[in-house]
């Protein structure tokens, strides 16, 4: 049976694009749709200092990576996926269903939020999920910044070069040896959870469990960043979807998007020669 492609990305950040460009290396014909333009996390971010070879930003590496897999005949579609269904199978979206012989899913994971009464409101009002987005908003100020995994404390350590004061809030964290030595004394760091946000009109503090009441113009939520996983609800165990990155719920780092991304490509080159 024929169809409109061999492969078809949903989701065109790190871990999607080096899955597109795996599969793509083996001529197989690759669309990879994302819902508003490529880059996902990689665009909002800046120096990346841990990335193997010389040091550039995440919309240089975002822009080089694209470029490649458009070189290697990968097509950009945009416009949110909606949908799966199998049997052929079947990605359904606004400009209309196409088929695939494969799909990859990398559609990453959903903003940080807080266990807190209210704290949707205080969205667009201090609260936000981005350092290099909304970090100069707070230049000069004091940020909170809560979550438990390393890419919560890299957001720290991009907010130190901008607020004059970053406390660091986590229940449980996990960071290695060398990230801890890299936060220093460059944010304060309390374990607790945050309780309630205050202020008026804008955020001015956030209150922690224990009673501390800690002067904020903004807070940076990682924390219950869920994957965006719906399309994979219900789908039955043989169907050819590969999911990568975020959305599997794998540390979120770079290098380990990038590696999982290459793991879900090379899977579907697999599943497709022995097909």
């Amino acid at each position: 049976m024929s169809t409109d492609w061999d492969v078809v990305v949903v989701g065109a950040g790190i871990a999607g694009l080096t899955a597109a460009r795996a599969c793509a290396e083996r001529d197989l014909r690759v669309v990879a749709h994302d819902a508003l333009a490529p880059g996902g996390q990689l665009i909002n971010l800046g120096a990346l200092a841990d990335w193997p070879g010389e040091a550039t930003t995440g919309p240089d590496l975002m822009g080089a990576l694209l470029t490649d897999v458009v070189d290697r005949g990968v097509e950009i579609a945009y416009g949110e996926v909606t949908g799966l269904r199998t049997d052929p199978l079947t990605v359904e979206g606004a400009e209309g269903p196409v088929t695939a012989r494969a799909v990859v899913v990398a559609t990453g994971r959903r903003p940080g939020r807080l266990d807190v009464p209210g704290a949707e409101a205080w969205e667009g009002r201090g609260l936000s999920h981005c350092a290099t987005c909304d970090g100069p908003l707070h230049a000069g100020r004091e940020v909170v910044v809560v979550g438990d995994d390393e890419w919560t404390a890299r957001e720290a350590l991009e907010l130190a070069g901008i607020a004059k004061r970053v406390t660091l809030v986590s229940a449980a964290p996990a960071w290695p040896a060398s990230l801890r030595r890299r936060l220093g004394e460059a944010v304060d760091r309390r374990t607790a959870t945050v309780a309630a946000l205050e202020g008026e009109g804008t955020l001015g503090a956030v209150r922690l469990a224990d009673g501390e009441v800690l002067d904020a113009s903004g807070i940076f939520v990682y924390t219950h960043a869920d994957p965006r996983a719906e399309l994979l609800d219900g789908l039955p165990g043989d169907a050819p979807v590969f999911p990568a990155g975020d959305v599997t719920g794998a540390d979120r780092t770079l290098l380990t998007a990038a590696a999982d991304g290459l793991r879900a490509g090379l899977a579907v080159v697999t599943h497709l020669e022995e097909a």
